[in-house]
């Protein structure tokens, strides 16, 4: 099958996105004796599954057939597919749908978080509650919360099966670590058959020391002793707003200052996370008028739908690596397709265009705090 033009655009640009990957994954390999947050790589899942996926489609469009092993019964494609999904925090389902989704995940949480526990324990929860919420912070800023979390490994949570919390933890940590493990090998396996290993810096390292990281546990769903998300709106729609905002901040905080991730792979997440963003900010100030923050809130809208309409080339592109809608005339050096395909579609030069980007998650950020009263 002969390749296009823009197909052969299209791998370029993702080579790129992988060695930058790769070279994260290096980091972590030479850091592992040194680090003991594993919770800080979990929202990088994802990202790895996109890039993945990526390659699985453009495989698949030439006629290269895959075979993926599956993970302790689950299907890996399918994980694949649903974590790149988590990435969207449910922002492309119905507002109504998704938030019953948070909820039932969150009531399910609450109900395993209590099946282990003997008489005396049940009594110390009758009296003083359950803690059932858990948020990850660096520098004091939230990135990552164990519903977010969740809804990345969504087709390894079916809580309903399970009667006890620890048997679904032993589960599904099991089935993380075997396919973290799995995407890592494809992804050595892609840069290997390009001949790029030589350009992975071989002694990297991750210096989670420099960063004030902790986790704290909250009360969430029981509303009489809730000390989290306590501002006006429905409870499943403050905490979609506050994965928003955790998704943000891992993508705009830990992604570079962590990981150390400052090119495609770094600027394709930030689009990503952004256009959630909005996307769910628009379908909440909808059906949740909020007369406090509904200025701000349509004012981000407006910003966004002046570089993303609905038929915007450039919004369809971003989620997918397979380049579509432009001519391949536009492309003219390589190692600048993707800063070349922005700008042609935003017709802003691409710093100045990712400076709005960046600017704008940070409002976004800001109201969010407000509106859930996150201190």
């Amino acid at each position: 099958m002969e390749i296009s033009q823009l197909d052969r655009i299209s791998y370029s640009i993702l080579l790129q996105e992988t060695l930058e990957l790769r070279q994260v994954l290096q980091s972590i390999v030479n850091s592992q004796d040194t680090i003991d947050n594993y919770d800080i790589f979990i929202p990088f899942l994802p990202i790895m599954s996109s890039v993945c996926l990526g390659w699985c489609d453009l495989f698949t469009k030439e006629g290269i057939k895959i075979e993926i092993p599956d993970i302790e019964g689950y299907s890996c494609v399918r994980l694949l597919k649903n974590c790149r999904i988590g990435l969207k925090l449910y922002c492309d389902q119905r507002i109504g749908k998704a938030t019953k989704q948070l909820k039932k995940n969150s009531e399910e949480t609450y109900r395993l978080l209590k099946t282990d526990y003997n008489i005396f324990q049940r009594l110390v929860v009758s009296m003083l509650g359950q803690c059932d919420f858990g948020v990850f912070t660096i520098n004091e800023l939230p990135y990552g919360n164990t519903s977010q979390l969740f809804l990345y490994i969504s087709d390894v949570i079916n809580f309903e099966r399970y009667k006890s919390l620890g048997v679904w933890e032993t589960e599904a940590r099991k089935v993380v670590f075997e396919f973290s493990k799995l995407l890592s090998q494809f992804i050595n396996t892609i840069i290997d058959s390009f001949a790029k290993s030589n350009m992975i810096d071989k002694d990297s390292q991750i210096e989670l020391v420099r960063f004030n990281f902790s986790y704290n546990d909250y009360f969430l769903i029981d509303e009489k002793c809730r000390n989290i998300l306590k501002g006006d709106l429905p409870i499943e729609i403050q905490l979609q707003l506050f994965n928003i905002l955790c998704q943000n901040n891992f993508i705009i905080n830990v992604l570079p200052l962590v990981f150390q991730s400052g090119g495609l792979l770094y600027h394709r997440s930030r689009l990503q996370t952004y256009l959630v963003s909005v996307n769910t900010i628009k379908k909440i100030i909808n059906k949740f008028p909020n007369e406090k923050y509904q200025k701000q809130l349509k004012e981000i809208v407006e910003v966004k739908e002046i570089y993303f309409d609905k038929d915007s080339v450039l919004r369809n592109n971003i989620f997918h690596y397979k380049i579509e809608g432009v001519d391949d005339s536009i492309f003219s050096i390589p190692e600048k397709y993707f800063y070349e395909f922005i700008e042609f579609n935003s017709r802003v030069e691409f710093n100045d265009f990712m400076q709005v980007i960046s600017e704008e998650i940070i409002k976004i950020n800001k109201v969010i705090y407000k509106m859930v009263e996150f201190c």
